[in-house]
């Protein structure tokens, strides 16, 4: 049974590296064929835009959350979500200044303290 299953596993792996070969070069090519356009805008910023807006939504209303019950975590979540809507609004901002080289960067910090304060809010009591 278990030699079985391990000849199963096996050929999942092969169809999924053959898949992944064949794929590759398109996705690779698919990368150089230049970015979405939407209202003439990067579609990946504008998305971007959509989403500091409803993350600073989701701040305003965690925020409301800990004003009321005075729990640590929403204060957490709270900041949570405003971390990531200053992200987006920085990554949006490149729809209306021309690329800037620290976004990249500071987009990856802010990241790591949307994911650091959600897990410091799951934690606390």
């Amino acid at each position: 049974l278990k030699v079985a299953t391990l000849i199963i596993n096996m050929k999942t792996i092969v169809i999924f590296i053959f898949l992944a070969l064949i794929l590759l070069p398109k996705v690779i090519a698919q990368e150089d064929a230049g970015d979405v356009l939407f209202l003439g805008l990067e579609l990946e910023k504008v998305i971007s835009l959509f989403n500091g807006f409803i993350s600073l939504f989701l701040c305003v209303f965690a925020f409301a959350a800990y004003n009321r019950d005075r729990r640590k975590r929403f204060l957490f979540v709270s900041l949570a979500f405003l971390l990531f809507a200053i992200k987006s609004f920085l990554v949006a901002s490149e729809l209306f200044i021309s690329d800037i080289s620290w976004i990249d960067p500071a987009a990856t910090i802010l990241e790591l303290g949307v994911l650091l304060s959600f897990f410091y809010g799951v934690l606390k009591k």
